[in-house]
Protein backbone atom coordinates (compact mmCIF):
# COMPACT_ATOMS: atom_id res chain seq x y z
CA UNK A 1 0.00 0.00 0.00
CA UNK A 2 1.12 3.33 -0.95
CA UNK A 3 1.83 6.10 1.74
CA UNK A 4 0.58 9.79 1.62
CA UNK A 5 3.25 11.43 0.13
CA UNK A 6 4.04 8.59 -2.66
CA UNK A 7 0.28 8.80 -3.76
CA UNK A 8 0.61 12.55 -3.48
CA UNK A 9 3.56 13.00 -5.45
CA UNK A 10 2.64 10.08 -7.61
CA UNK A 11 -0.88 11.52 -8.26
CA UNK A 12 0.06 15.02 -9.44
CA UNK A 13 2.69 13.00 -11.69
CA UNK A 14 0.06 11.37 -13.58
CA UNK A 15 -2.40 14.76 -13.82
CA UNK A 16 0.82 16.48 -14.94
CA UNK A 17 0.77 13.87 -17.71
CA UNK A 18 -2.70 14.15 -18.65
CA UNK A 19 -1.49 18.03 -19.29
CA UNK A 20 1.11 17.00 -21.13
CA UNK A 21 -0.88 14.67 -23.56
CA UNK A 22 -3.42 17.55 -24.25
CA UNK A 23 -0.39 19.82 -24.95
CA UNK A 24 0.91 17.56 -27.49
CA UNK A 25 -2.90 17.44 -28.91
CA UNK A 26 -2.84 20.72 -29.71
CA UNK A 27 0.18 21.28 -30.52
CA UNK A 28 0.05 18.74 -33.27
CA UNK A 29 -2.94 20.48 -34.36
CA UNK A 30 -1.40 23.84 -34.70
CA UNK A 31 -3.40 26.11 -32.19
CA UNK A 32 -1.47 28.62 -31.29
CA UNK A 33 -3.47 30.22 -28.49
CA UNK A 34 -4.18 26.77 -26.70
CA UNK A 35 -0.96 25.42 -27.02
CA UNK A 36 0.74 28.75 -25.08
CA UNK A 37 -2.11 28.44 -22.87
CA UNK A 38 -1.39 24.90 -22.39
CA UNK A 39 2.62 25.09 -22.35
CA UNK A 40 2.33 28.11 -20.23
CA UNK A 41 -0.05 25.87 -17.68
CA UNK A 42 2.37 22.82 -17.73
CA UNK A 43 5.53 24.88 -17.29
CA UNK A 44 3.68 26.10 -14.18
CA UNK A 45 2.42 22.91 -12.72
CA UNK A 46 5.78 21.34 -13.32
CA UNK A 47 7.83 24.60 -11.26
CA UNK A 48 5.48 24.06 -8.35
CA UNK A 49 5.95 20.14 -8.38
CA UNK A 50 9.50 20.64 -8.57
CA UNK A 51 9.34 23.42 -5.64
CA UNK A 52 7.56 21.17 -3.39
CA UNK A 53 10.54 18.28 -4.03
CA UNK A 54 13.20 21.47 -4.01
CA UNK A 55 11.79 22.74 -0.75
CA UNK A 56 10.19 19.54 1.41
CA UNK A 57 11.16 16.23 -0.21
CA UNK A 58 14.86 16.40 -1.18
CA UNK A 59 15.77 18.12 2.14
CA UNK A 60 13.62 15.91 4.14
CA UNK A 61 15.33 12.87 2.64
CA UNK A 62 18.79 14.28 2.86
CA UNK A 63 18.39 15.57 6.29
CA UNK A 64 17.19 12.12 7.47
CA UNK A 65 20.44 10.78 10.15
CA UNK A 66 22.74 8.63 7.67
CA UNK A 67 22.21 5.87 9.81
CA UNK A 68 19.30 5.15 8.80
CA UNK A 69 20.02 4.51 5.59
CA UNK A 70 21.99 1.47 6.49
CA UNK A 71 19.22 -0.55 6.78
CA UNK A 72 18.67 -3.37 4.10
CA UNK A 73 17.07 -2.29 0.42
CA UNK A 74 18.03 1.19 1.42
CA UNK A 75 20.70 2.67 -0.65
CA UNK A 76 23.89 4.81 1.10
CA UNK A 77 23.41 7.99 2.16
CA UNK A 78 26.24 9.07 -0.26
CA UNK A 79 23.96 7.57 -2.97
CA UNK A 80 20.67 8.98 -1.68
CA UNK A 81 22.56 12.48 -2.21
CA UNK A 82 23.65 11.03 -5.56
CA UNK A 83 19.99 10.18 -6.51
CA UNK A 84 18.88 13.75 -5.78
CA UNK A 85 21.71 15.80 -7.27
CA UNK A 86 20.49 14.20 -10.50
CA UNK A 87 16.49 14.94 -10.03
CA UNK A 88 17.82 18.80 -9.11
CA UNK A 89 19.60 18.49 -12.34
CA UNK A 90 16.90 16.58 -14.34
CA UNK A 91 14.79 19.59 -13.05
CA UNK A 92 17.19 22.46 -14.23
CA UNK A 93 16.91 21.05 -17.55
CA UNK A 94 12.97 20.82 -17.44
CA UNK A 95 11.93 24.11 -16.53
CA UNK A 96 15.21 25.73 -19.20
CA UNK A 97 13.84 23.89 -21.80
CA UNK A 98 10.06 25.09 -21.50
CA UNK A 99 11.01 28.66 -20.56
CA UNK A 100 12.55 28.52 -23.93
CA UNK A 101 9.99 26.91 -25.43
CA UNK A 102 7.52 29.50 -23.73
CA UNK A 103 10.11 32.31 -25.59
CA UNK A 104 9.25 30.74 -28.58
CA UNK A 105 5.94 30.54 -28.32
CA UNK A 106 5.46 34.39 -27.45
CA UNK A 107 7.48 34.71 -31.14
CA UNK A 108 4.98 32.80 -32.70
CA UNK A 109 2.41 34.63 -31.50
CA UNK A 110 3.97 37.83 -32.30
CA UNK A 111 4.70 37.01 -36.07
CA UNK A 112 1.62 34.84 -36.75
CA UNK A 113 2.81 33.59 -40.39
CA UNK A 114 5.10 31.37 -39.07
CA UNK A 115 3.33 29.66 -36.80
CA UNK A 116 2.16 26.07 -37.88
CA UNK A 117 6.21 25.68 -38.81
CA UNK A 118 7.46 27.01 -35.78
CA UNK A 119 5.20 25.18 -33.86
CA UNK A 120 5.94 22.19 -35.34
CA UNK A 121 9.74 22.62 -35.00
CA UNK A 122 8.84 22.73 -30.75
CA UNK A 123 6.95 19.09 -31.28
CA UNK A 124 10.80 17.79 -31.30
CA UNK A 125 11.67 19.71 -28.01
CA UNK A 126 8.42 18.67 -26.26
CA UNK A 127 9.12 14.99 -27.09
CA UNK A 128 12.59 14.95 -25.81
CA UNK A 129 11.14 16.82 -22.31
CA UNK A 130 8.52 14.00 -22.29
CA UNK A 131 11.38 11.51 -22.44
CA UNK A 132 13.44 12.09 -19.73
CA UNK A 133 10.45 13.46 -17.65
CA UNK A 134 9.29 9.44 -18.18
CA UNK A 135 12.54 8.37 -17.08
CA UNK A 136 12.96 10.73 -14.29
CA UNK A 137 9.54 9.63 -12.79
CA UNK A 138 10.48 6.39 -12.48
CA UNK A 139 13.55 7.10 -10.51
CA UNK A 140 11.37 9.41 -8.14
CA UNK A 141 8.76 6.84 -8.01
CA UNK A 142 10.41 3.62 -7.58
CA UNK A 143 13.04 5.51 -5.26
CA UNK A 144 12.70 8.73 -3.51
CA UNK A 145 9.09 8.50 -2.88
CA UNK A 146 9.73 5.17 -1.05
CA UNK A 147 12.48 6.33 1.47
CA UNK A 148 10.24 8.87 3.16
CA UNK A 149 8.07 6.20 4.87
CA UNK A 150 11.47 4.23 5.35
CA UNK A 151 13.46 6.95 7.25
CA UNK A 152 10.91 9.35 8.58
CA UNK A 153 9.02 8.97 11.92
CA UNK A 154 5.35 9.62 11.40
CA UNK A 155 4.40 13.44 12.98
CA UNK A 156 7.68 13.98 10.17
CA UNK A 157 5.63 12.28 7.34
CA UNK A 158 2.18 14.25 8.07
CA UNK A 159 4.18 17.37 8.19
CA UNK A 160 6.14 16.50 4.46
CA UNK A 161 2.41 16.00 3.12
CA UNK A 162 0.90 18.63 4.44
CA UNK A 163 4.05 21.22 3.28
CA UNK A 164 4.17 19.33 -0.10
CA UNK A 165 0.27 19.70 -0.46
CA UNK A 166 0.29 23.23 0.20
CA UNK A 167 3.23 23.66 -2.68
CA UNK A 168 1.24 21.59 -5.03
CA UNK A 169 -1.95 23.86 -4.45
CA UNK A 170 -0.32 27.21 -4.68
CA UNK A 171 -0.64 27.49 -8.37
CA UNK A 172 0.48 31.32 -9.82
CA UNK A 173 -2.94 33.55 -9.69
CA UNK A 174 -3.03 34.06 -13.68
CA UNK A 175 -4.46 30.72 -13.34
CA UNK A 176 -7.27 30.97 -11.43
Amino acid sequence: MKDAIESLLEDDHDSLGELLSKLEVEMAGNSVARTFELLDLFWARLAIHIRAEHLHLFPAVEDAPEALFDRKGLPAASEVRDVVARLRYDHDFFMKELAQMINTMREIIADSESSSEAIRNLRPRLAAVRERLEEHNRLEEQQVYLWPSLVLDETSIMTLVENVRHELENLPGRFH
